[in-house]
């Protein structure tokens, strides 16, 4: 009897090690599950990229050639890795060479920094990244502490971030919202005007205001919800510019190449910011892409209807290339609208044009004073990365400079 109480007791010691032994090696068996990628969401992009060994993915972004030139401006990505938790992983991206206006696109440098966010909300900074001039690969790495990652060139704004911004904000006593035409994807293009409606609007300055023609160029996203956030605040400001101002605001010029993640072009494969003297000057573009085509037919009705426009600006980025924010006008245009920026933001003054631009048609066809912006993605000089607050912050120093310019 003894002998058989001894033999049940070590056929269980030996179950039990065995389920543990099983338990211990499935365990184990988590941590090498191979790294999964997708970027099937809004406003995500990749092409090819792949765990070639453990820890270590290669691939490149979406090669996007432009259709009616020979421009190829691929250099925006944006994907989800799962099964990443506590794993040291590496990304090279190679093929980071475009062409924009038939000379070189190289948007890399070796201050790029990508972002990752693990709520697609709060995004941080990789700061181990190599950039190779050339080979034009671009090479990071990151522990993360989730299984589940976002990466991006730099922060995301998103269809339905710019959708639910305005859904947010529809409320304002002080905001109108109209809808002046849609894409080929039916997407449409809102024009928002902010205003104190119990002025008369003959007695104020009208500005508009545009961002967002070029996916990728993400961060005029954020500077336009800052403007508008502050635009419709009870800050004493805020009240003064909404009584002595008009501001048509569009902010996403191209929802369709917002929500597919197309770096600079929209839906139909065009870069919609060469696309503005289509119909005045240039035939190169014809038919006029549907996104210019509404504003244009806006524009018009708003000036032969004897209304004025009295300054435009277009939000650009020069990704994480650049390193000032930098204002650009036609020659002589706007030169004294800068130091009323630089009390809030840092904005350097750059006399150039750009042919089939908005900021050239506003300036030429209709005759208003306009500029373009670009703001980098990266940061000011050597200064700290840009964050989204940093994006709101410029966008209240638009409306704040605004303001002192019209009061000089």
């Amino acid at each position: 009897m003894y002998s058989i109480r001894i033999l049940l007791l070590a056929i269980i010691i030996i179950t039990f090690a065995g389920i543990h032994c099983k338990s211990s090696k499935s365990q184990g068996n988590t941590s090498t599950v191979s790294i999964t990628v997708s970027s099937n969401f809004d406003s995500g992009s990749i092409d090819t990229l792949w765990e070639s060994q453990p820890g270590f993915l290669t691939g490149w972004p979406k090669h996007r050639k432009q259709k009616s030139s020979s421009d190829d401006q691929y250099y925006w990505f944006y994907f989800k890795l799962d099964h990443t938790a506590h794993k040291n992983i590496t990304i090279k991206l190679d093929r980071l060479a475009g062409t924009y206006r038939g000379g070189p696109h190289l948007i890399y440098t070796k201050s790029t920094r990508p972002v990752y966010s693990y709520d697609q909300k709060n995004w941080q900074r990789i700061s181990d990244v190599q950039y190779d001039p050339e080979q034009h690969s671009l090479t990071f790495r990151n522990t993360f502490t989730s299984d589940s990652v976002w990466i991006a060139y730099a922060h995301p704004f998103s269809y339905s971030q710019g959708s639910a911004m305005i859904d947010a904000m529809a409320g304002s006593p002080f905001l109108t919202i109209e809808t002046l035409g849609t894409t080929q994807q039916a997407r449409n293009i809102n024009l928002l005007t902010v205003t104190d409606t119990a002025i008369p609007d003959d007695k104020k300055k009208v500005v508009f205001i545009t961002t967002l023609q070029h996916a990728g160029e993400y961060c005029g996203g954020y500077v336009v919800e800052g403007l508008l956030t502050f635009l419709l605040s009870d800050d004493e400001n805020a009240a003064i510019a909404r009584k002595t101002t008009v501001y048509k605001i569009i902010p996403m010029m191209n929802p369709d190449g917002i929500f597919h993640g197309i770096t600079r072009f929209n839906g139909n494969l065009e870069d919609l910011n060469q696309e503005w003297d289509d119909d005045y000057t240039d035939t190169l573009h014809l038919p006029v892409e549907p996104e210019v085509a509404c504003v244009k037919k806006w524009l018009r009705e708003w000036k032969s209807s004897g209304k004025n426009i009295d300054l435009g600006l277009d939000i650009h980025s020069q990704g994480q290339q650049g390193s000032m924010n930098l204002l650009h006008t036609p020659e002589g245009m706007l030169a004294d609208l800068t130091p009323h920026f630089n009390k809030y933001w840092p904005v350097k003054y750059v006399p150039m044009e750009f042919s089939g631009s908005l900021n050239d048609c506003l300036a030429k066809e209709f005759h208003i004073p306009s500029g373009t912006f670009e703001i980098p993605q990266s940061r000011i000089k050597n200064e700290a990365y840009l964050t989204i607050d940093d994006y709101y912050t410029y966008g209240k120093g638009i409306a704040l400079g605004i303001t002192d310019y019209f009061r000089r």
